[in-house]
């Protein structure tokens, strides 16, 4: 908890950029279901040296389908991401609340980070790391509604010495667009996961190699109809070289917050299948250090009877 607060006390200092938020059919009325899911990641102390700039790849989207006047929903995501030649630091938030008997709702965020170093001979490549994850659903019927929030961090190191230094620029700008294009295994790694869902299907997975952890807390607890989960993990990773290398570091983030009401229409099923089609196809826009912008993605698609 102590890690939380001093990242928050952290994000009290910034200018919070609200992204891709979506109202329909707003109410003065309590939401039936809701959820909400958050998930940060903190590299820093590099001892390598970064050969140029992080390239940054962020992207947020949110859909909103309801089936009457009666239904609404209300969406929104906040990410963050900050880099410098010592840190590497990301930030993802989604809520989703919806309220009525037939509706579907997504809000979720996607960042990957991707650096290159040079390490010198007989060098000790090292950082420190530390994560969190936060969660919550809450519905107000069981057989009726359902919430999910789901939320993960991670990163990865490789060994890319074999690349020709031409060709890291490629590299980088692909690993962007894809992080899981690298055709080879990482050295180390970290990863961590959570999952709520009032189906009943929660779970907090954490997983890593090469690294040593300093602390190590996760905790997910049931009351009624409201659940909430917490993670939190914080390590070090370091490793020494009697050869020149170049070591590629990837990190990404991501959460999701999802609302729904069962029994949809026809109609309102055509919607959502073509509302998620648009996401599996969404563009991302690339950010770097010197200059940052948000690609914002917001569908509103509305049925009435």
């Amino acid at each position: 908890m102590n890690l939380y607060l001093r990242f928050a006390k952290r994000f009290s200092l910034l200018l919070t950029p609200l992204v891709a938020t979506s109202v329909l059919f707003t109410s003065p009325s309590q939401a039936a279901t809701f959820a909400f899911s958050e998930g940060e990641l903190l590299l820093e102390k590099f001892s390598g040296v970064l050969s140029g700039e992080f390239g940054v790849d962020n992207s947020a989207e949110n859909v909103a389908l309801t089936n009457g006047s009666d239904d609404s929903v209300n969406l929104n995501n906040n990410p963050i991401n900050q880099t410098s030649l010592q840190e590497v630091f990301t930030f993802g938030q989604s809520t989703a609340n919806g309220k009525g008997r037939n509706y579907f709702g997504l809000a979720g965020t996607d960042a990957t980070i991707v650096g290159n170093f040079d390490i010198e001979a007989n060098q000790t490549f090292a950082f420190d790391f530390s994560s969190f994850l936060n969660q919550e659903t809450k519905i107000d019927t069981p057989i009726a509604e359902n919430a999910q929030a789901s939320s993960d961090v991670a990163f990865y190191l490789f060994d890319t010495s074999d690349i020709p230094v031409d060709g890291l620029s490629n590299l980088i700008n692909n690993l962007l667009d894809n992080p899981s294009s690298i055709n080879r295994n990482p050295f180390a790694f970290f990863s961590l996961a959570g999952n709520l869902s009032t189906l009943g299907e929660d779970s907090i997975n954490q997983n890593g190699q090469g690294i040593t952890l300093s602390n190590d807390f996760s905790n997910i607890t049931s009351n009624g109809n409201e659940e909430f989960a917490t993670a939190s993990f914080a390590g070090s990773f370091q490793r020494y070289f009697n050869n020149p290398a170049n070591v590629t570091l990837i990190a990404t983030r991501r959460s999701q917050a999802r609302v729904t009401a069962p029994e949809p229409s026809t109609s309102l099923a055509l919607l959502l299948f073509l509302a998620l089609l648009v996401i599996a196809n969404k563009g991302r826009l690339r950010e770097n250090i010197l200059g940052r912008s948000y690609e914002v993605k917001v569908i509103k698609l509305t049925v009435e009877d």
